[in-house]
């Protein structure tokens, strides 16, 4: 075969190796994060929050939490990211599968999020 070919197949080889490992890596991320999110009881103001990967990570003064949350009829399409605020509250039991988000104004928000494959 000829040299280029054989370098050209070995970075293919890379790619693919290094897309495999990185979603395997990344879809265990997830499944942890939502498993410590779901057994969590949460009942606290935001102090922060930000985008993490595809979901938002939440910063409480009892610790940090990511989620995938889902823009529905339930949350009237609110996106939560640019709806949730500092100061705002986060309730949810353990194993619910709904948070309720309560802004400061007072309005209540329903949101569902995703669970891993």
């Amino acid at each position: 075969m000829n040299k280029k070919i054989l370098i050209l197949l070995g970075i293919v080889v890379v790619i693919m190796l290094y897309f495999y490992y990185g979603g395997n890596y990344m879809d265990n991320n997830e499944r942890k994060n939502y498993n410590q999110f779901n057994k969590s009881a949460i009942n606290n103001i935001i102090l922060d929050l930000d985008e993490y990967a595809r979901g938002i990570r939440l910063h409480f003064d009892s610790g940090k939490f990511i989620f995938y949350p889902i823009t529905s009829p339930l949350n009237e399409n609110n996106i939560f990211f640019f709806t949730a605020e500092k100061g705002d509250r986060i309730l949810k039991k353990p194993f619910q599968d709904t948070l309720t988000l309560e802004k400061k104004d007072g309005t209540i928000l329903k949101y569902t999020f995703l669970k891993p494959k």
